[in-house]
């Protein structure tokens, strides 16, 4: 068990989590669609209505274009990044939103795979209820562009998406990730909501409280079923205990044995055990 002179817990894990994803360069990537945004609307849905500078009506849905910069982020707006691994394509995410109140929203979410140069649409997938929440609400959607190799001349790119509580004593962030297969002009998902950070707690607001958060990374492995790379997952759990002594906050923090799971590739998909993904 370690102690800690003052609470960095939760709270401070939390503002150091929202600070990172409003201002690190991962984030001002996703503002790649540049000047071109309208333009790729229009070629990927010859079908759409201009609604208006920055809306478009699809299929009983509004599409947002994105914003002009980071700070005016939100998740119902589109985003691109220009995927390093593969240069001539550019991956765009495209919130198809139908309904939106204060306490909930139903949309889905457009995955695309575009020519940097043309626009035209290289490989697509439609995933349902991707940006539908209610209480626990999407903060996030961001692409994770690491250099997921399943194969030679085979790479995949990722799909995080950052869920967010709304209680000040129930503090609560997931982050869930998805990998996608781009073969000829489908694409496809081979990995699907796998928890990769999720934090939260129950404390008095002020200094008493129970915290937990729990990390994991994946790496690439050598080894390979059915032609793809295996995936070693990381994962790393720490638990904390916030409490008044002698006039102070003081904070015990214990960490749990790591663990890793091997996850191999098998009918089109990686198998991967229930533990390790989000529960609702």
């Amino acid at each position: 068990m370690k102690k800690a002179p003052f609470p960095v817990g939760l709270v401070t894990l939390f503002i150091v989590a929202m600070f990172g994803l409003n201002s690190s360069p991962a984030t001002a990537q996703e503002s790649q669609c540049g000047s071109s945004a309208a333009l790729i609307v229009q070629t990927a849905y010859p079908d759409g209505t201009k609604i208006s500078d920055e809306t478009y009506s699809v299929d009983g849905g509004t599409i947002t274009l994105p914003a002009d910069s980071i700070i005016d982020y939100t998740p119902d707006k589109m985003i691109c990044r220009i995927w390093p691994a593969n240069p001539h394509y550019r991956l765009v995410a495209v919130p198809l939103i139908y309904e939106q109140t204060d306490d909930a929203t139903r949309g889905d979410l457009d995955l695309l795979v575009l020519d940097t140069e043309t626009h035209a649409v290289a490989a697509r997938t439609r995933l349902e209820n991707m940006m539908s929440d209610d209480a626990v609400r999407i903060y996030r959607v961001a692409f994770d562009t690491a250099f997921y190799q399943l194969a030679p001349d085979r790479i995949a790119f990722g799909l995080r998406i950052v869920e967010e509580g709304s209680s000040r004593v129930n503090p609560f962030m997931l982050t869930t990730l998805w990998l996608f297969d781009m073969e000829g002009n489908d694409l496809s998902a081979i990995l699907d909501n796998v928890t990769v950070d999720q934090r939260g707690g129950e404390w008095d607001g002020n200094c008493e409280g129970k915290f937990y958060a729990t990390t994991r990374t994946l790496a690439m492995a050598p080894k390979a079923h059915n032609g793809v790379a295996d995936i070693i997952v990381s994962t790393r759990s720490e638990t904390s205990v916030s409490y008044q002594r002698d006039g102070q906050c003081t904070e015990a923090l214990t960490d749990s044995p790591a663990s890793t799971d091997h996850l191999t590739f098998d009918a089109g998909r990686y198998t991967v055990p229930q533990d390790l993904t989000r529960r609702w």
